[in-house]
């Protein structure tokens, strides 16, 4: 009975010795892996650029929650990592190294754009960092200032798209209002017509008080031609807008530099827990080796 618990001991010491010597091996034989990080900062676009005036205005930016989360999905999603494998040509690249030299498909890459991909928030502040890890110091900054530089594109892109449709809509509503301008005052020369207003018209007054429907046309009139007015405005401030697009919702603040060191595996902490399994497999060794020799108690 009492012979039992050092022949456990000395197993589990074996055991827990080839395990650990097993990781640290892998830590020490493991190539390389270095880790690049680009800093980008990105805030929700803006609600409005110019108030009807036509003038800018103070930004105001919308407030969205969900801001960051959303951002993450974009950057790993294929309209930004499709561009940064077409821009770096990955698919060939990759398939060189990871398909015998064939070519990858683009779904194949974005695959392991993703594995290496690692996207983290500053806290307390808008920056995001892109971080991307590789065998290669080179192409791990390569590779996250690509997909900075792709998210960067893909927000300009996306609001020259918005500010594109909105403008569209402004120039419908002053196509509309024009029209309407003109058949209001097709109505307003016919209503003189019919109402013998003299010409030249009296003064306000006069025609409040002796023409009151002809001086309420006219009124509604006029507003219309104001409102025409203020629309040429808002659309002259939109083209200049569309000709120098606004990029501060999105700013690449540090861009991603080769490491001069790996960032994986950790070399010290396998060379520890190698020689703690080299210490924990001997004495488990020595256990065993003295169980064996040990005489077998007499009854």
């Amino acid at each position: 009975m009492e012979i039992r618990p050092t022949k456990i001991l000395g197993f589990s010491l074996l055991l827990a010795g080839l395990a650990l010597c097993g990781v640290g091996l892998w830590l020490l034989l493991s190539p390389a892996q270095y880790q690049a990080t680009a800093r980008i900062k990105a805030e929700a676009d803006l609600l409005d650029i110019n108030g009807m005036s036509g003038k800018p205005s103070a930004p105001i930016y919308s407030f969205d929650p969900y801001f960051i989360q959303t951002t993450f999905e974009i950057i790993q999603s294929q309209a930004v990592l499709g561009k940064v494998i077409s821009a770096l040509n990955l698919n060939i690249e990759w398939g060189r190294k990871y398909a015998g030299g064939g070519t990858l498909m683009t779904n194949e890459s974005i695959a392991i754009l993703k594995r290496h991909l690692n996207l983290a928030i500053e806290r307390n502040t808008k920056l995001i960092e892109i971080s991307f890890t590789s065998k290669n110091p080179d192409e791990a900054a390569r590779i996250a200032n690509a997909i900075a530089e792709a998210y960067l594109d893909y927000r300009l892109e996306r609001r020259n798209q918005e500010m594109l449709k909105g403008f569209q809509v402004l120039m419908g509503d002053y196509r509309a209002e024009e029209q309407l301008i003109k058949t209001k005052q097709e109505k307003l020369d016919q209503l003189r017509k019919e109402l013998n207003v003299p010409d030249p018209e009296p003064i306000d007054e006069l025609l409040k008080t002796n023409f009151p429907s002809y001086f309420e046309a006219k009124r509604v009139l006029q507003n219309n031609i104001e409102f025409h007015k203020l629309l040429q405005a808002k659309i002259t401030a939109e083209k200049i807008d569309l000709d120098i697009p606004r990029t501060a919702t999105v700013q690449i603040i540090d861009a991603a530099q080769p490491p001069k060191s790996p960032a994986s595996p950790n070399r010290f902490l396998g060379a520890v827990l190698l020689a703690i399994g080299l210490l924990s497999t001997g004495g488990g060794l020595l256990l065993l080796k003295s169980f064996r020799h040990r005489p077998c108690p007499t009854p």
